[in-house]
């Protein structure tokens, strides 16, 4: 079950998956991504880049899994982006169009923030809690 509140939707871990699979068939825009990393350091990953990849990893034998992002502007150089041991993944809202705007993942490598223009579908997310 999504846990949802107002302007925000958590994704519970055994739905990663699923949602991430589900994004990457459906949607069809952008992504900026900027991670801030444990120390502070904030990095400009992509900016306003067609998404191309997001896929959860689970480890089977490993004690790490990963979520990759890839976004790439035509036949230009992806810009990849992995995260280590994620551990919560928010969605969230800036406005009164019903679309996510924001995802946020919590790793044990920082704070990943993926903005969406345009945004996410709530159906799509609706969907993936039928």
């Amino acid at each position: 079950m999504l846990k949802q509140q107002n302007m925000t939707t958590e994704i519970p871990q055994k739905l990663w998956e699923s949602f991430c699979r589900l994004l990457q068939e459906w949607y069809r825009g952008a992504v900026s991504i900027r991670w801030t990393q444990p120390g502070g350091d904030i990095c400009v990953v992509a900016e306003n880049i067609p998404l191309q990849t997001l896929q959860f990893q689970k480890q089977a034998n490993a004690c790490s899994d990963t979520l990759l992002v890839e976004a790439r502007e035509g036949n230009g150089r992806p810009r990849q982006h992995q995260i280590v041991e994620p551990f919560r993944i928010v969605l969230r809202k800036n406005d009164e169009s019903g679309r996510y705007n924001n995802l946020e993942i919590l790793a044990e490598t920082g704070k990943t923030e993926i903005t969406f223009t345009p945004g996410i579908d709530s159906m799509l997310v609706e969907k993936l809690a039928a």
